[in-house]
C-alpha cells in the first residue's frame, strides 16, 4: 500500500474534529514563512500521530489474518528472549 492510500485510508477514519485541526495546520503552513519552527514541530507530532495509527491498524488486521500468536505464547517468548523469570 502506497503512502498516499495509507493517508487516505486514514482519513477516512479519522474523527472530523481531528481532520479540521490538520486541515488548519497545512494551510498555516502554506501562508506563513517556512521558519516557524513551532508550525513545523505541530506537523511532526500530527504524522508521528498517523503513523502510530497506520501500525496499530495494520496489526489489528494482522492479528484478524490469523497472523498473530496468543499473548501467552508472545509473553514467554519475551521472558526467554529477555531473561525475564515468569511471574508467580
Amino acid at each position: 500500500m502506497t503512502l498516499k492510500e495509507l493517508l487516505i485510508q486514514e482519513i477516512d477514519n479519522t474523527p472530523d474534529e481531528l481532520l479540521v485541526e490538520l486541515l488548519s495546520l497545512v494551510r498555516s503552513l502554506k501562508s506563513s514563512p517556512p521558519s516557524q519552527l513551532n508550525i513545523y514541530e505541530q506537523l511532526l507530532e500530527r504524522i508521528d500521530y498517523l503513523e502510530a495509527i497506520i501500525g496499530i491498524r495494520k496489526g489489528l488486521e494482522s492479528f484478524e489474518r490469523g497472523e498473530g500468536i496468543p499473548a501467552d505464547l508472545a509473553m514467554t517468548a519475551l521472558q526467554r528472549q529477555f531473561n525475564i523469570p515468569p511471574c508467580p
